[in-house]
């Protein structure tokens, strides 16, 4: 599987995935999936684990002996030591725990010492020979060649001057590509990838690679000043620089110092060179950046635990605040209480008041007095808190909400 795309795949560890294609015959595990046997075998295939032959399962029933399933690879420089694969298989094989920044990294591939790392990559790399030519290429450029030849191919229909012309058949970006080319080349001998970017602004070329697991970001480009050109309203090197232009070939990492042409040493002497000193860089890379991603995810951890500490005061201070708010609540309703009964009072009083004054006088009639004194003893029963049920309000204690836990 590519390492440059994760998509919804997850981490797992080689063991586990071969334990898991030599549990059962093929089409058993397929059917477990929803898939096909085929399918099956060519996505295991597709991550490098081999799968039982055929005729095993036949020799396992008849009590034959049969083959152990294979080791697990050994993890490679730069690499974790795991394994991406479909999200599909997540119920039947486990997800794998991160490699931790303490290791171990020793493995068949990967010597204890990087000294020893840089002498053996430089002994299985061997001599690198930059080729005169790009009739044979790297993957990486796939993009880049089609292109270029749809605007050859294009610039050749013209009869006269045209548009369409090629971006790098200059000998300058020749020879960067033929330099991009053979280090590619030289790294995907020893089982890592690399793809290159051509940009228009600024223009030039942007390489990565991948060892292992871990992407560096190379540049390639011309020394000091140089002539140029306008083109497309932008400024580009002159096109009719010569291919002796001095370059270099840089990698941002640290400790890793440009390569570039000497008077001594051209970049094409140095390409094996470069090849080691980018391997060693990239397992370099990794275990730096496990370490950093232990420190980021503790840093996570710690905020995470300081907002969720947070959180939980704030949720303290407002329970604490709705209980301050209910208690308020509960004496003003008692004082409400008082109110009314003191309201409801007067106003029965008043009414005794006035039917004693007025009784007695002939010219407001009895029936006009009753009507008054019905009315008037109805509303200090509205405003009563014992007939009104007001009083209820405040006899209980507010219902104070638990603590969150």
């Amino acid at each position: 599987m590519s390492n440059w795309y994760w998509r919804n795949d997850y981490l797992a560890l080689p063991e586990d995935v071969i334990a898991f294609a030599w549990s059962a015959p093929m089409r058993e595990l397929a059917a477990k999936m929803g898939i096909s046997d085929v399918a099956l075998k060519k996505m295991l295939h597709r991550y490098g684990v081999v799968t039982p032959p055929q005729g095993h399962w036949n020799r396992v029933h008849a009590g034959r002996k049969v083959p152990a399933p294979p080791s697990p690879p050994a993890r490679r420089h730069g690499g974790s030591g795991r394994m991406l694969i479909d999200r599909r298989f997540e119920p039947y094989i486990p997800k794998a725990a991160p490699l931790p920044s303490t290791g171990p990294f020793i493995s068949a591939e990967v010597p204890g010492d990087f000294e020893q790392l840089r002498e053996r990559e430089a002994r299985l790399i061997g001599k690198v020979t930059v080729a005169k030519d790009l009739s044979r290429y790297h993957h990486a450029f796939n993009d880049i060649m089609r292109k270029e030849a749809r605007l050859r191919e294009k610039a050749a229909q013209e009869t006269w001057y045209s548009l369409y012309q090629p971006e790098f058949d200059n000998p300058v970006d020749q020879r960067q590509m033929r330099l991009m080319n053979a280090l590619f080349c030289a790294l995907a001998r020893r089982g890592h990838d690399a793809r290159v970017f051509a940009d228009q602004r600024p223009r030039g070329f942007r390489p990565e690679i991948m060892i292992g697991d871990t992407r560096l970001s190379l540049s390639i480009g011309i020394i000091g000043k140089h002539s140029t050109r306008m083109r497309h309203g932008e400024v580009v090197p002159d096109p009719s620089l010569p291919a002796s232009t001095p370059l270099y070939i840089r990698c941002d990492e640290p400790g890793l110092s440009p390569w570039q042409d000497r008077t001594d040493s051209k970049l094409e002497s140095q390409i094996a060179d470069i090849a080691v000193s980018l391997i060693v860089a990239g397992e370099i890379a990794f275990r730096r950046r496990l370490a950093e991603a232990e420190i980021r995810a503790e840093q996570e951890r710690i905020e995470r635990e300081q907002r969720e500490e947070a959180a939980r005061q704030e949720l303290a201070r407002l329970r604490l605040e709705h209980i301050r708010e209910l208690n308020e609540q509960r004496i003003a309703n008692l004082r409400m209480s008082g109110e009314l009964l003191r309201q409801s009072q007067d106003l029965r009083a008043l009414v005794a008041q006035v039917k004693r004054e007025l009784e007695h006088r002939g010219d407001i009639g009895k029936q006009r007095l009753s009507d008054w004194e019905e009315w008037a003893l109805a509303e200090a029963d509205k405003l009563d808190p014992f007939l009104s049920g007001q009083i209820m309000s405040h006899l209980d204690p507010p219902n104070i909400p638990p603590e969150e836990e």
